[in-house]
């Protein structure tokens, strides 16, 4: 209750900053975990949208809570490693091309995902990990993913991101380039072999040097929260052998595949990076205003305004705990708490910014 007249204290210009822009960065998997160490499909959907995608949840089919993370997918330019549904058409050519016209700048109907490599070949297969939207919100964060892939591998050979066991760990180049090659709207960063952990030694190779013949690892869109793999790089005496097929009108599931490399690298760890805007509202309190309180207690009984505390009468005091929002009809739109009663008296002012994200 304020000595003054009004009950309530008007909020004019000054008292008010909108739209304040903020980028933020938060962990994408439920419940805010920073990595999936375990990868679950659908025993149901192996049998309905198997041959084009699995989706990926975070525990298994027991648990009624779980979600979905992400999908994966394999495509073919050609359409290899699926049946054909009708002449020229099948799932693996259907997934190929829709994710070229998603992420491909320019897309014609001979483009295809180009790798970096030395040579000219340009590699036909590839595998898609596209990241649930609810889950990375308005982008992946470029620098704060890494994934592992684990396959049969080669025992005999041993290079930098690739252990003898055949685990790689992925992560992009965004920290080791100036800029990307597309537009903000669609930027692109290639994926290479490396560990966040490792600070500024993270990339063990440049997308270039790793390409020499067999192409890059892939490429991340992080504006549409997919990641590309080159099939033939993941297979090939570097990569990790997780057995893709491209057979002719034949289905090789191949996307199964990738879903048991993820579960032989046992790691996915990524964040989301999201922007934000805030209203800044500054509540003054003067010297003279919300000394009394309307608190039941604060009074001998409901019959009479005599104060509990008789030293009030002249030095009334209160404590603020909560600060309410109103229109111009009176009405309650927000509600802020503070995170302990703030002591209010005639001697005593007070200025709280309510802060409101949306």
């Amino acid at each position: 209750m304020s000595e003054a007249t009004n009950f309530f204290t008007e909020l004019v210009g000054e008292d008010k900053r909108t739209n304040i822009p903020s980028t933020i960065s938060s962990p994408v998997w439920t419940g805010g975990a920073a990595s999936l160490t375990a990868f679950y499909t659908s025993s149901v959907q192996s049998g309905s949208s198997g041959n084009y995608y699995y989706d990926i949840y975070n525990a298994a089919v027991a648990d009624t809570t779980r979600e979905v993370q992400f999908s994966i997918a394999y495509g073919h330019f050609d359409g290899n490693g699926s049946l054909n549904t009708s002449t020229g058409n099948n799932p693996s050519k259907a997934i190929y091309r829709q994710f070229r016209n998603v992420c491909v700048r320019n897309a014609t109907s001979d483009s295809k995902f180009k790798f970096p490599e030395t040579n000219s070949t340009v590699f036909k297969g590839a595998y898609f990990i596209s990241v649930n939207r609810a889950r990375y919100r308005e982008k992946l964060d470029p620098g704060n993913w890494e994934l592992h892939l684990s396959g049969s591998g080669n025992d005999e050979v041993a290079v930098a991101g690739k252990s003898a066991e055949g685990l790689i760990k992925l992560i992009d180049d965004s920290g080791a380039t100036a800029d990307s090659s597309i537009k903000a709207s669609k930027r692109v960063f290639n994926v290479v072999s490396g560990s966040i952990s490792s600070g500024a030694t993270a990339i063990h190779k440049t997308a270039v040097a790793e390409g020499a013949a067999s192409g890059s690892y892939g490429l991340f869109f992080p504006e549409l929260g997919v990641i590309a793999l080159n099939a033939h790089r993941l297979d090939d005496t570097y990569g990790v052998n997780i057995g893709t097929e491209t057979s002719a009108n034949a289905n090789d599931d191949n996307a199964l595949k990738l879903f048991n490399a993820l579960n032989g690298g046992a790691l996915f760890q990524a964040r989301r990076e999201e922007q934000i805007k805030s209203s800044h509202f500054f509540c003054r309190v003067k010297s003279d205003e919300y000394n009394f309180s309307q608190n039941p207690t604060y009074y001998k009984d409901d019959t009479s305004a005599e104060l509990t505390n008789t030293t009030f009468i002249q030095d009334p005091k209160s404590y603020i705990t909560t600060v309410g929002l109103y229109n111009n009809n009176n009405e309650l739109l927000a509600v802020a708490k503070l995170s302990q009663p703030l002591l209010k008296s005639r001697d005593r002012e007070a200025v709280i910014k309510v802060r409101l994200d949306f």
